[in-house]
């Protein structure tokens, strides 16, 4: 649904408003008039019109207004004040109800777990049950757990008991990164959730709009096709969007899948409307929700059990002094600080830095660039080197990430990479977790950045040390510590998004405080990154701890 450049005359403000609470929709479960007015201000400027200020002004406002008419309220209340998010759209209440009546079905059926499974000794009574429960039948199962609890161990026994009952496990992950990584410690079948509803006829474009054609069974690729008995597991369902769980879905569906949702709430939520695995974890019977409770990673138990508080945020502040007790964290002054000492510490060794915003992260990656250089390991200048469309240097030894998807070239989006070989042309040899690759020169000038650095959902499932909470003193370190804990940002659909409406008015009234988040810096630990704060912007790992899966 596009619209192409025009007068003001001419544009089509039914389509216009369509496209606005489309494209409204594909980020959140709610929104306001401030959002709205946002929205319809880039689509004016994306029709490139040459005409008045005012004229512009009032054609945006006109747009706004009729989309407010068009929206639906979350709730049945008339003293919502215009700051509060308590507008949606039908569509987007229509995904959710989909979405709970495809569970409630799911998990109205019995769960039968498989007794006849031979469990290695190392395994754990929970990871026994988990493996059983996979192994046996269910229409939905939920599973939860902090890193380290032995997820990973816990599905490569259950494969081999789907297999040896000549059923398949496969595993569904929000991005291709995920999947590969799966594909690697469970030696399942594991696919991008977004390939296995493409193969299934399922499409969206830039606006976020879905549409599905019915695709011929024989049309699939083969390792898409589920069979009565398999497992369809969808791996960090905190991150998957409805749309596409509820494609998912549909397909489980259509096959006589089980489904089995493991993942963790206290990690990353996802970017846009998310809450699946909420709405699953309300909607199951109790024996088929199932947790991994033993933290297997660590061999320092006080750590251990540090690491389950910051997973789920409580007790924040006994937690940052117990840290900061344990010389886990440490405090910079000023930003030049940081970024010296963020520097030094990939400068020797290839550790792994989280930022909050991309520009952020690009700061941060031409810095410890700049300081590898200065210590020997490469020469920044050297000629040959090819520069990204971002204004990268990329040399000999350098971390790169590849940003786009390309499965004749074997990458995924957020691979992570060292460069062993330069070519003429600008292309890469490049070396990672899956192996030596080969990078054209116009795919690295397009689609390579540099990897010290990366946003929050870039570092998702990868395991690293800690990292440096950053404040300009102890007493502001730990308030923003206690802070970014007791936050909660998530979109968990438009159902949580009424909640958060109301309590919002109840608590506020119709003037909305002034916030600000001063945090520059908070770790995430062992548990992963979590959904509940909203991203800090820098992180710096030392020994120690793990980031991750």
């Amino acid at each position: 649904m596009r619209l192409e450049p025009t007068t003001i005359g001419a544009i089509r403000r039914d389509v216009a408003v369509e496209l606005i609470v489309t494209r409204l929709g594909s980020k959140r479960s709610a929104w306001n008039a401030a959002d709205i007015r946002g929205e319809a201000e880039k689509l004016v400027a994306s029709l490139r019109v040459v005409t008045e200020r005012g004229i512009r002004v009032e054609l945006v406002e006109d747009l706004t207004a009729r989309t407010i008419d068009v929206c639906r309220p979350l709730l049945d209340r008339t003293d919502v004040p215009e700051h509060v998010r308590a507008l949606t759209s039908e569509r987007v209440l229509a995904v959710e109800a989909d979405l709970n009546t495809s569970l409630a079905q799911r998990a109205d059926r019995h769960v039968v777990p498989d007794r006849w499974i031979r469990y290695a000794e190392s395994l754990d009574a929970a990871q026994r049950q988990v493996i059983a429960a996979l192994a046996g039948e269910a229409g939905l199962l939920v599973i939860e757990g902090a890193a380290g609890t032995g997820k990973t161990t816990a599905l490569s026994a259950a494969r081999e008991a789907l297999e040896a009952r000549d059923r398949r496990l496969v595993v569904v992950t929000p991005t291709l990164k995920a999947a590969q990584a799966a594909q690697q410690q469970v030696d399942a079948d594991a696919f991008s959730a977004a390939w296995l509803v493409h193969q299934h006829g399922y499409r969206w474009d830039e606006d976020g709009r879905w549409t599905h054609v019915e695709t011929p069974r024989q049309e699939v690729d083969l390792l898409a096709r589920l069979m009565p008995g398999d497992v369809l597991l969808v791996d960090e369902t905190g991150m998957l969007d409805q749309d596409t769980a509820r494609a998912l879905l549909t397909i489980a569906d259509g096959a006589s899948a089980t489904v089995a949702l493991l993942g963790d709430r206290h990690q990353l939520p996802a970017v846009g409307r998310g809450g699946v695995l909420d709405l699953a974890a309300r909607l199951v019977r109790p024996e088929a929700h199932l947790e991994l409770e033993s933290v297997h990673r660590f061999t320092d138990p006080v750590y251990a059990d540090l690491s389950l508080l910051m997973r789920s945020g409580e007790r924040s502040g006994e937690v940052f002094d117990a840290l900061l007790n344990r010389g886990e964290i440490v405090i910079h002054p000023s930003k030049v600080e940081l970024v010296d000492a963020l520097a030094d510490v990939c400068a020797n060794g290839g550790e792994l830095v989280i930022a909050d915003t991309r520009e952020q992260v690009t700061a941060l990656n031409a810095a410890i660039r700049d300081r590898r250089a200065a210590v020997g390991e490469q020469d920044g200048e050297r000629r040959g080197e090819p520069v990204t469309s971002r204004g990268e240097r990329i040399g000999l030894g350098d971390g790169i990430a590849t940003r786009r998807n390309d499965r004749d070239l074997r990458i995924a989006n957020r691979d992570t990479w060292t460069v062993t070989g330069i070519g003429d042309d600008g292309s890469l040899l490049v070396v990672g977790r899956a192996g030596q690759r080969q990078l054209p020169a116009d795919y690295v000038e397009e689609h390579v950045e540099l990897a010290y650095a990366t946003t929050v959902y870039g570092a998702q499932g990868d395991t690293v040390d800690s990292a440096h909470l950053v404040a300009e003193s102890i007493d502001d370190a730990r308030e923003q510590w206690v802070g970014v804990f007791s936050r909660d940002r998530a979109d968990l659909g438009p159902t949580h998004a009424a909640e958060l409406a109301a309590d919002d008015i109840d608590r506020y009234g119709p003037q909305a405080p002034q916030r600000s988040f001063a945090v520059q810096a908070a770790l995430l630990g062992a548990g992963g990154a979590r959904r509940h704060p909203e991203p800090p912007p820098a992180m710096a790992p030392s020994p120690g701890r793990g980031l991750g899966r």
